[in-house]
C-alpha cells in the first residue's frame, strides 16, 4: 500500500468521529521505483493531508519530509528537490505487510500483500 493511498483512507466505525489518520504498524516495508512526474506531484500536492503523510512516512522510516506543510511557491518552483522527495515517500515506499490502526478505537486493520483490509465486522457498520 502506498502512502499515496494511505493518506486517503479513515476508520469508518460506526460512531467514530476522529478516524483519521490512521496509525501506520510496519512490519515489512519495501521500495518500489516509479517514474517521476512532477506535474502530478504538484496536482496531487492540494490534495495530501500533509500531517499525516509526514507521520506515515516516518513510521516507515522515511524522515525526509518537512514537518510542516510547505509553501505552494516552492512545489511550482524549478527546484523539484522536495517533489522528489515527496515522490518517494507517496509513491515509492510500500507497506507490505502490518496494519492501520484506528486513532479513536485502537481497531486494527490488517495490511497483507500491501493490500488493506478495511472490512468491518457486522456491529462496526
Amino acid at each position: 500500500m502506498r502512502l499515496i493511498t494511505h493518506n486517503m483512507l479513515s476508520c469508518n466505525i460506526k460512531g467514530v468521529t476522529n478516524g483519521f489518520p490512521l496509525k501506520i504498524v510496519a512490519e515489512k516495508v519495501m521500495e518500489k521505483e516509479v517514474d517521476f512526474n512532477p506535474d502530478f506531484l504538484r496536482h496531487m500536492f492540494a490534495k495530501i493531508e500533509w500531517k499525516a503523510l509526514v507521520e506515515a512516512s516516518r513510521s516507515l522510516g522515511y524522515a525526509e519530509l518537512p514537518e510542516d506543510s510547505p509553501d505552494a511557491t516552492v512545489i511550482e518552483s524549478d527546484d523539484e528537490s522536495l517533489l522528489k522527495k515527496l515522490h518517494h515517500a507517496l509513491l515509492e515506499l510500500h507497506l507490505e505487510e502490518g496494519a492501520l490502526v484506528c486513532p479513536e478505537t485502537g481497531r486494527k486493520f490488517p495490511v497483507n500483500k500491501g493490500i488493506p483490509n478495511m472490512l468491518l465486522h457486522e456491529d462496526e457498520v
